[in-house]
């Protein structure tokens, strides 16, 4: 019996790989530019943790009026 070797028949390997890293590249680039130029998702926004004070509603005058009426006996 004899040992037969046969070499690989040449693939498209080297192409795959070329391709593959050129997508990749080009998917971080525009992830970046997305994230970084675009802001996307509003990562340049503060962080919205609770109420900022200038959030918070200030009392109208007549409800103010109502109140300093209604304690004073």
């Amino acid at each position: 019996m004899a040992v037969v070797e046969e070499e690989p028949a040449p693939g498209a390997g080297p192409a795959v790989v070329i391709v593959t890293v050129i997508v990749l590249i080009i998917l971080i680039a525009v992830l970046f530019y997305g994230l970084a130029v675009q802001h996307w998702f509003g990562f340049d926004q503060p962080a919205t943790v609770g109420a900022a004070p200038s959030v918070t509603p200030t009392p109208t005058p007549s409800a103010s009026a109502s109140a300093s009426a209604s304690a004073s006996p």
